[in-house]
C-alpha cells in the first residue's frame, strides 16, 4: 500500500510539475493585448522561444518574451516538400470557427447531400453571382452550401447592407437568391444579424477576397470553382 501510495504521489508532483513549467513558458503577450490582438490559445511552434497563437486576426507568432512578433507562413523543412505549419494551424482553426458559426449560415441544402462546403460570399461580387446562378449544379452533385458573410468593401457597403438585409429576412435564402439576382426586396438591416461577426470571422481565418470555399477538413480554396473541382478536392486527401 506504502508503494502505491508513493508512486500516485510522484505521479501526481510530476503532473502539477509539468503544469507549472508549461505555465512559466507561456509567452507575455501583454503587448499584444494593447493593440487590441485577442488571443485565443498558445502552443510550442516547434522553434525554440517562440510560440504559436491562434488570435482574433489569425495565426502569428510571439517570442517568449513577448518583443518579437512574427506573421507569415512558418514552414517546416524536411525530406519531402516543406511543411507550411501555418496553414495546418489555420485548417484547424477553420474547422472550429465553421462549426461555431453553423446555426449563423444561409444554408441551401442538396437533396443528395455528400459533401458540406462554406462559402464566404458577398452579393455584389461577380464569381459570387456566378456561383449562386449555377447552384443547381452544386446540390446535384451533392454539394451542400452554407454561406458566410463578407462585405467586401466593409459593412457600410453595398454589399455589407444587402448582407445585413438577407440575414434579417424572414427566409434568408429566398432574400439572398433575389439579391444576387440584382432584385431589391424589403428587408430592414436593423435586426441583430451576424454579418459584422462573420467579417471579422473572415479576416481571421485569412479570407482576402470572395467567394472563399472552406472544405470540410478546414482548408480554404479562393475563388470561383466549379461542382466537380471542389469534389476533387474534397476527395484528394483521403
Amino acid at each position: 500500500m506504502k508503494l502505491g501510495l508513493r508512486v500516485k504521489t510522484v505521479a501526481v508532483s510530476l503532473l502539477f510539475f509539468s503544469a507549472s513549467a508549461w505555465a512559466e513558458q507561456q509567452p507575455d503577450t501583454s503587448k499584444l493585448e494593447q493593440l487590441g490582438i485577442e488571443v485565443m490559445s498558445i502552443k510550442p511552434s516547434g522553434i525554440d522561444g517562440v510560440f504559436e497563437l491562434s488570435t482574433n486576426q489569425g495565426i502569428v507568432y510571439l517570442s517568449e518574451d513577448g518583443e518579437h512578433l512574427l506573421a507569415g507562413s512558418l514552414y517546416k523543412l524536411s525530406k519531402g516538400a516543406p511543411e507550411n505549419k501555418t496553414e495546418q494551424a489555420l485548417q484547424t482553426l477553420r474547422k472550429a470557427k465553421v462549426a461555431e458559426h453553423q446555426d449563423e449560415m444561409i444554408t441551401y441544402k442538396s437533396s443528395k447531400e455528400q459533401h458540406v462546403v462554406t462559402i464566404f460570399t458577398d452579393t455584389t461580387c461577380g464569381y459570387c453571382q456566378r456561383l449562386h446562378n449555377n447552384l443547381g449544379s452544386y446540390l446535384d452533385k451533392g454539394i451542400t452550401v452554407q454561406y458566410l458573410a463578407f462585405p467586401r468593401g466593409g459593412l457600410g457597403s453595398k454589399g455589407g447592407r444587402e448582407l445585413q438585409q438577407a440575414w434579417c429576412a424572414k427566409d434568408g435564402s429566398e432574400a439572398l437568391s433575389s439579391l444576387f439576382n440584382e432584385q431589391a426586396i424589403s428587408a430592414t438591416t436593423l435586426c441583430d444579424n451576424p454579418v459584422a461577426q462573420h467579417y471579422r470571422l473572415g479576416q481571421m481565418l485569412g479570407v482576402t477576397g470572395t467567394p472563399a470555399l472552406i472544405l470540410p477538413d478546414g482548408r480554404m480554396l479562393a475563388g470561383l470553382r466549379t461542382p466537380d473541382a471542389i469534389i476533387n478536392e474534397i476527395q484528394a486527401t483521403r
